[in-house]
């Protein structure tokens, strides 16, 4: 589920199991600025996305929507 944040931007929770083609391990982080525990996180991909909570909850694998709504175009 998609939520919108506005301007083209939303957020969609990722939830188990992550082993979908789409689920990208993360090679890199950077801290989002002004967010408590806000990340952009590199994937193995090439993508960057933005994570948000614990990256421990995460396991290293993320949900890179740029790849999956690249596949369904």
């Amino acid at each position: 589920m998609k939520i919108p944040l506005g301007g083209g931007a939303y957020l969609e929770p990722d939830e188990p199991p992550r082993d979908s083609q789409f689920h990208k391990h993360i090679v890199a982080t950077r801290r989002i600025e002004n967010t408590r525990n806000g990340r952009w996180a590199k994937l193995e991909c090439g993508h960057v996305v933005a994570t948000f909570g614990p990256l421990a909850h995460a396991g290293g694998v993320v949900l890179c929507t740029q790849c999956r709504d690249q596949a369904l175009k």
